[in-house]
């Protein structure tokens, strides 16, 4: 038998394919051993993040030495190792002090620490949520007292406008009632400027008022928006607080503010407060409450504008009214004071007038008189002897020439001279019964004005009565 080859005899036994797959096992097993410790340690501590370069080696070492523990002499000259400070997990075997593992698996103890943790991070959400409705609820109360004051406002201002209406009709029904007084009395005076003036005054002040009615209106119409939307908030804001306590007064205190208008003002230093949270869709405080609170905010204040300028309004629209009623009053009764005094003196001037008028016919009476007995009886059988010219004495006194008496030229001129002062008496007592009359009827005249300017006086104050209403008003218009 011969010997074996020499090239069998020497280099590798095994086939290079055997060789070549047990060294791929092999590396294989390393790669997955690697690979499961690496992951078994990733489940321990917490993987790098995200953009941050791996670790060199270098630093590694640093950081692993640090785990180290460190020596200690004491006073006795004893070396002593002792772990670092800080928290970690003490390997006493090993003399190193890595720091606290974190696990990524559910430990038997994670669902009651989940539980903890949930109930917790609920309980938190259920107190925001309790201190944004006790905002909401506050705020819901302070517009609706700003909607009873508009109302209660708006109120007055209605009532002040009705006033002022009033006020045009009285105007006007004094106006109507001065065209009944005499023509003469017609004249205009200062009352009828002043009721033009106040008529012009009365306008402006109802296109004021109304505009500020409309106004209200508006406003009232967004503080009831406002509150609606409060409401409904409130309402779907408070759907989780059925197992907490809602003293929404004190949570209020208790988050240290007095005031809902907002959280977010400059703290005091000593009074520690909670901030108000940035609006979250999913949070305790959304934007649909933010935007609630702004507006309840803003509204609260331009309330309070709104019903300063109605309470203004309304001081000068009494004003305005009070002005004119004192005005006209005044001036009434100072028309009708001099009216009066007008009266008082065209009765005087009547007594007078009327004394004259009896002395002008009486002596018109005497001059009639006198003038029968100058021309002589009208009758002839009250002729005497001594009334005629073809009296014997006078016969006598004939029967020389040129012996004619001037009888008969003086009872001509003295019976001219009477008719002439009985026509000027005539037509002297015609005028003054002219007078009279023209007297009695400015007596009558004043006295119709006095009484129209009294009734025009006693109406106004009546109607400035705080209980008098339209219906009233415009009786006198259909009477």
């Amino acid at each position: 038998m011969g010997p074996p080859p020499a090239h069998l005899l020497t280099g590798q036994v095994g086939a290079e394919k055997w060789h070549k797959d047990t060294h791929m096992t092999v590396q294989e097993t390393t790669k997955l051993t690697k690979r499961c410790g690496k992951e078994a340690l990733d489940l321990w501590c917490p993987a790098l993040p995200p953009g941050q370069p791996e670790e060199t080696p270098y630093e590694r070492k640093l950081r692993t030495d640090s785990w180290k523990f460190k020596m200690d002499v004491l006073a006795t000259g004893e070396v002593k190792r002792k772990p670092p400070e800080g928290p970690g997990v003490t390997l006493w075997k090993s003399k190193i002090k890595p720091p606290p593992w974190v696990c990524k698996l559910a430990l038997p103890c994670f669902r009651d620490y989940s539980n903890t943790k949930h109930n917790e991070f609920v309980t938190q959400y259920i107190r925001d949520t309790r201190l944004v409705v006790s905002r909401l609820r506050q705020a819901l109360s302070e517009i609706n007292e700003q909607f009873k004051g508009m109302v209660r406002m708006r109120d007055l201002l209605n009532a002040t406008l009705e006033k002022i209406r009033q006020g045009l009709v009285t105007n006007k029904q004094s106006q109507v009632i001065r065209e009944h007084r005499p023509e003469p009395e017609k004249i205009s005076d200062k009352v009828d400027i002043l009721m033009k003036w106040e008529k012009q005054e009365f306008r402006k002040q109802k296109a004021k008022l109304e505009g500020m009615m409309a106004m209200s209106e508006d406003h009232l119409k967004a503080l009831g928006t406002c509150r609606q939307n409060l409401d409904t908030l409130c309402g779907e804001r408070g759907r989780v607080m059925d197992l907490m306590p809602q003293p929404l007064r004190m949570v209020l205190l208790g988050a240290g503010r007095d005031s809902w208008l907002g959280l977010s003002r400059p703290s005091s230093p000593w009074v520690e407060r909670n901030e108000t949270p940035q609006p979250d869709p999913i949070g305790p405080f959304t934007p649909e409450c933010a935007a609630a609170l702004e507006d309840a905010r803003r509204l609260t204040f331009l309330t309070k504008n709104v019903i300063v300028q109605l309470q203004k309004a309304i001081d000068e629209a009494r004003d305005t009214r009070y002005t004119a009623h004192n005005v006209i009053e005044n001036s009434l009764q100072g028309k009708r004071e001099e009216t009066l005094t007008h009266k008082e003196r065209l009765d005087m001037t009547l007594g007078g007038t009327r004394s004259t008028l009896h002395r002008c016919q009486r002596f018109q009476h005497e001059m009639f008189i006198t003038r029968g007995m100058t021309l002589g009886p009208d009758c002839s059988k009250y002729l005497e002897t001594r009334e005629k010219l073809t009296r014997p004495l006078v016969r006598v006194y004939q029967r020389h020439v040129g012996t004619q008496l001037p009888e008969p030229a003086i009872l001509n001129q003295s019976t001219a001279e009477l008719d002439r002062a009985i026509e000027d008496t005539a037509d002297n007592i015609l005028h003054l019964e002219a007078t009279r009359r023209h007297l009695r009827e400015c007596i009558h005249d004043k006295q119709t004005g006095y009484d129209v300017d009294g009734s025009i006086r006693r109406l106004r104050q009546r109607r400035m009565h705080p209980r008098t209403n339209m219906k009233e008003t415009l009786e006198l218009v259909y009477t």
